[in-house]
C-alpha cells in the first residue's frame, strides 16, 4: 500500500513539473510598432531585429505592426491608452508591463531586461483595441478558458480580425480613389477644357474621323501627362519616406491643404446656389490660364494637317501642354490621392501602381465620354449647358470628396 502511494506521489509530482515546463515553455508575447517614414524603425529593422529573433527566438513572440496601415493606429494608441503612455512615438515595443520607445535609446539597451523581468514576474503582454483588450484580460482571470487566454492579436475588436479590418480599408482606399478620378474629370477646370476642346474641333470643321483621331490622341497624351506627373512627385515623396520629419510635414500639410480645398469647395457651392453666376466661385482655373490653353489649341490645330501623322503629333502635343497648365487645379485633387497611395508603397509597393494609374484612368473617362459624344453627333452648346446646369453639383461632389480624402488621411496618419 505504501508503495502505491508513493508511486502515485511521483506521478502527481512528474505530471505537474510537466504542466509548470509547458507553461514556462509558452513563449512571452511582445508588438513591435514601426512606420515605413520613420527612419529610426528602419534603422531598427537593419540593425537589430533578426539578431533580437534569433536571440529570444522560443522565448519571446513577436507581433509586429506598420501604424501606416488602414486601423493598426487604433490598436497602437488604445495600447498605449492601456499602458498610460501619454507620447506616441515609433518605433516601440511592448512587452511585459514595460513599454520601450525609441532606438537604439530604450529599446536596443532596455529589450533585454524587460524580457527577463516579463518572464521571471510572469507578467503577460497586453495589445490590441480597448475592447480586445478588455477580452483578452477577462479570458486571462478565467481559469477554464486558460487555452483562450493568449493575446496573440490577430484581432482588433472581438469578432473582427485584424485582416478582414485590412481588407475593409483596402477596399475603401479603392472604391476612393475612383470616386476621385472621375470627380476630379468632371470638375468645373478640367471639364470645361473638354468642353472649350470639343467646340474648338467643331468651329475649325473637323470631320468625325478627324475628331476621333485627335480626340483619342488628345486623352493618351491627358492620360500620360497625369501618369508622369504622378509618378515624378510619387517617387520624390517615396525616397523622402525614410525621413521622418519631412513626412511629417508632407503629411499635416495635405491634410491641412485638403481641409482649406473642402472648406472653399463648400464656399463655391453655396454661393453658386446663391447667385448662379460662376464667375463668383474660387476654385477654377484664372482668366490668363483658359487664355494660354486656347492660344495652345489655336497653334497647333487651327491649320488642318494633311498627314495623320502630323495630326497626331499635334494633339499630342495640345494633350501635354494642356495638362500641364491644368495641373494647377486638378491637382487639388491629385495631390491628397497620391498622399492616400504612398501608404500603400511600403508594403505593396505594386497596388500603389496600380491604384495610381486606375486614378489616371477614371480621370479621363469624362473626357473619352464627351468626345464619343461628339463624334455621335452632340454639339458643345449642349456639353456647355450641361456644365452651366450642374455645376452646383459638381461642386458639391467635390466638398464630398475632399471630406472623404481627409477622414481618410486623418485615418491613416
Amino acid at each position: 500500500m505504501l508503495k502505491k502511494l508513493l508511486l502515485l506521489t511521483i506521478a502527481v509530482l512528474g505530471f505537474a513539473n510537466a504542466s509548470a515546463y509547458a507553461a514556462q515553455k509558452q513563449p512571452l508575447e511582445a508588438a513591435l510598432f514601426t512606420a515605413p517614414w520613420c527612419g529610426h524603425c528602419q534603422r531598427l529593422k537593419k540593425e537589430y531585429l533578426n539578431e533580437f529573433k534569433k536571440l529570444y527566438n522560443d522565448t519571446v513572440k513577436l507581433v509586429e505592426y506598420d501604424v501606416s496601415q488602414p486601423g493598426v493606429n487604433i490598436i497602437f494608441n488604445d495600447t498605449l491608452t492601456e499602458y498610460k503612455v501619454e507620447s506616441a512615438g515609433v518605433p516601440c515595443m511592448v512587452v511585459g508591463e514595460s513599454v520601450l520607445m525609441g532606438y537604439p535609446a530604450e529599446i536596443k539597451t532596455g529589450a533585454d531586461a524587460a524580457i527577463r523581468k516579463a518572464l521571471d514576474n510572469n507578467e503577460r503582454t497586453y495589445f490590441g483595441t480597448k475592447a480586445y483588450i478588455a477580452e483578452c484580460k477577462a479570458n486571462a482571470q478565467n481559469a477554464a478558458a486558460e487555452e483562450d487566454a493568449s493575446c496573440e492579436n490577430d484581432q482588433i475588436a472581438p469578432g473582427v480580425s485584424r485582416q478582414e479590418t485590412l481588407n475593409m480599408f483596402e477596399q475603401i482606399t479603392f472604391w476612393a480613389i475612383i470616386a476621385a478620378g472621375l470627380i476630379d474629370g468632371i470638375n468645373p477646370c478640367a471639364f470645361a477644357v473638354i468642353v472649350f476642346f470639343v467646340s474648338f474641333l467643331a468651329v475649325y470643321k473637323y470631320d468625325r474621323k478627324e475628331v476621333l483621331l485627335i480626340g483619342s490622341s488628345y486623352c493618351l497624351a491627358v492620360f500620360l501627362a497625369y501618369i508622369a506627373i504622378g509618378l515624378g512627385l510619387f517617387n520624390f515623396l517615396y525616397a523622402m519616406s525614410s525621413f521622418y520629419y519631412v513626412m511629417m510635414i508632407f503629411k499635416w500639410l495635405t491634410i491641412a491643404l485638403c481641409a482649406l480645398f473642402l472648406l472653399l469647395s463648400l464656399y463655391d457651392f453655396l454661393i453658386y446656389q446663391k447667385t448662379k453666376d460662376h464667375n463668383k466661385i474660387l476654385l477654377q482655373l484664372p482668366k490668363s490660364y483658359k487664355e494660354y490653353i486656347h492660344k495652345v489649341m489655336r497653334f497647333f490645330l487651327r491649320d488642318k494637317q494633311k498627314s495623320t501623322f502630323r495630326l497626331v503629333l499635334a494633339a499630342l502635343a495640345v494633350g501635354f501642354i494642356v495638362s500641364l497648365v491644368e495641373a494647377v487645379c486638378t491637382g487639388q485633387v491629385y495631390l491628397p490621392t497620391i498622399a492616400l497611395i504612398l501608404k500603400e508603397a511600403d508594403a505593396h509597393f505594386v497596388r500603389a501602381m496600380l491604384y495610381l494609374l486606375v486614378y489616371n484612368l477614371m480621370f479621363i473617362v469624362p473626357l473619352a465620354v464627351i468626345l464619343a459624344l461628339s463624334v455621335m453627333g452632340y454639339e458643345s452648346k449642349g456639353f456647355n449647358d450641361f456644365l452651366k446646369k450642374h455645376l452646383g453639383l459638381t461642386k458639391l461632389a467635390l466638398c464630398l470628396l475632399f471630406l472623404g480624402l481627409l477622414i481618410l488621411l486623418l485615418t491613416n496618419m
